[in-house]
């Protein structure tokens, strides 16, 4: 019989990455991804293996989570510009180990910002096959659209993404003209070497997975399935 505990170190940091990269503010995100775990937690019981559990729970947290995002801003790109060409940043008067951390987090948070410049629909696309790594043909479950389509939404996303992170990433591309307001700070550290390999033209989409390792999450999983089903 299925335990809550012990589908925590397989989807703990998929539903976490979903629910931050959907959602802009910390603490929403947080909110969105605790109540995926209540949802898988309440409907457990009735899991029949009817489905595969990846998908069964892909589905809980695209629908939970769905709830969340719906009020989220779609920004145009020449808003995403302006942002990023905004005022340079300067660093807080930090140890160099926080230091390098807090650029790490800015610069995530920027990621996820960028992803912004597609729609809900897209984007959530977008994160399940480039991020999370699903299939076509589970993403069609998932989300309950055809392949074909998801496929040609998914083009338009890397194109546009593309267009972006190539005139505006300084981890993609460092030598060029970006007027990141990150640049000079995270050219100070050794974020671009960590992001070399991704910089491929056919690769660059993989930067938002190299996010994910370079800065481990704490999903909070762990100790809310823990109040959920109690000790022992």
């Amino acid at each position: 019989m299925l335990k809550l505990e012990d589908l925590v170190e397989p989807y703990g940091n998929m539903i976490s990455t979903v629910c931050r990269r959907m959602i802009q503010d910390e603490d929403k995100a947080q909110d969105a991804a605790q109540d995926v775990w209540v949802n898988i937690a309440d409907s457990l019981s009735s899991f029949r293996g009817d489905a595969k559990i990846s998908t069964w729970i892909y589905k809980i947290t695209y629908r939970v989570a769905a709830s969340y995002w719906k009020k989220e801003r779609y920004y145009s790109t020449k808003i995403l510009r302006d942002y990023f060409r905004g005022p340079k940043r300067i660093a807080p008067d930090y140890s160099e180990t926080k230091k390098q951390k807090w650029i790490r987090e800015i610069c995530d948070k920027c990621l996820t910002a960028t992803l912004h410049c597609l729609d809900n629909d897209s984007r959530i696309a977008f994160i399940l096959k480039y991020i999370i790594g699903l299939s076509y043909s589970e993403l069609s479950i998932v989300l309950e659209e055809n392949e074909a389509k998801l496929r040609k939404r998914n083009s338009r996303s890397k194109k546009k993404l593309k267009s972006f992170l190539m005139d505006e990433c300084v981890l993609i591309n460092p030598e060029g003209g970006c007027s990141c307001r990150m640049k000079k700070l995270v050219l100070e550290t050794n974020l671009p070497q960590e992001y070399e390999k991704v910089r491929d033209i056919a690769n660059y989409i993989d930067i938002f997975q190299k996010a994910e390792q370079l800065l481990p999450r704490r999903t909070g999983a762990r100790s809310l399935t823990r109040s959920l089903v109690g000790p022992g």
